[in-house]
């Protein structure tokens, strides 16, 4: 079966790539209209998908259609950024609270995330369930049907795949091999996306390329699953040190003092993680 996908052009799987994107992101957006849980969260990782393919397969593309469509899907999944960070957060606060903090300082604190949560999941249903979405994937689907490609897209999937999944392979394992204990947060978070971009390129490659493929997408998702914890670990650090900030501002150094000891619990969650990545990534 693989082989005969293989024998397939390449510019086939393109359109097959973005129906089925499309057809996650219509699932997701259906999440929403019906309140399901984590339904804003699977919008924003549709949306990744999509945009992942489109960069995958770039150099097939002819036009500009492809830049306009992966900057529109990129502000729908900011939309709905903010609901899900806010959602990670209130989460990591309370498994990381304990008897030594404050109580009353702790429930302050979840009240106002839960607050912000909200009022942010309320915003990104308004835009995920806006005129601009339903023109969006109106796009998706007549690109999918017809997607306007160059004279590489005639060559066989078995041939352009490789060179595909390789590109993606390399800029995830250049930007991990400067990764040290101290790296920068930022520098961490630009491996998880690259990780997540090999992760997907694989996944989309697996029917042509086989297990190869499958195996690079498991060892992405594994990387990607630490990354993710860690980035989530320094979003938290990062909003209880602007909530610290205003809670200072306010002349409340009680509440301050709770919410600075939750961030210094955040900063050094993220070691561990760093040091099990490196383990991984590094093993022969």
């Amino acid at each position: 079966m693989e082989g005969a996908v293989g024998d397939q052009l390449v510019g086939a799987l393109v359109g097959t790539a973005l129906a089925k994107g499309a057809r996650r992101l219509e699932k997701s957006v259906g999440m929403v209209e019906n309140a399901e849980d984590d339904a804003i969260h699977q919008v924003r990782v549709s949306c990744r998908r999509l945009r992942s393919d489109l960069k995958l397969f770039r150099k097939l593309l002819a036009g500009d259609w492809a830049t306009e469509l992966r900057a529109d899907l990129a502000a729908l999944a900011q939309a709905c950024g903010e609901a899900r960070d806010l959602e990670v957060i209130a989460a990591l606060v309370r498994e990381t609270a304990t008897s030594e903090d404050n109580q009353d300082h702790v429930d302050t604190i979840l009240t106002k995330l839960t607050l912000g949560l909200e009022r942010a999941a309320a915003r990104s249903a308004e835009v995920v369930l806006g005129e601009s979405t339903k023109d969006l994937l109106t796009t998706i689907d007549a690109v999918a049907a017809a997607p306007d490609l160059n004279a590489k897209a005639e060559k066989p999937s078995s041939e352009v795949l490789p060179q595909l999944l390789q590109s993606a392979t390399e800029k995830f394992t250049q930007a991990a091999d400067k990764l040290k204990p101290w790296t920068s947060d930022d520098d961490w978070h630009e491996v998880r996306l690259l990780a997540k971009r090999v992760r997907y390129a694989a996944d989309t490659s697996a029917a042509v390329l086989g297990d190869e493929a499958r195996t690079t997408a498991a060892h992405a998702a594994t990387y990607q699953e630490l990354l993710g914890q860690h980035q989530d670990h320094c979003a938290a650090a990062d909003a209880l040190t602007a909530m610290a900030v205003d809670a200072a501002a306010q002349d409340d150094p009680e509440l301050s003092y709770t919410l600075g000891r939750l961030t210094e619990r955040h900063r050094a969650a993220r070691r561990p993680l760093r040091e099990q990545f490196l383990s991984l990534y590094h093993r022969p």
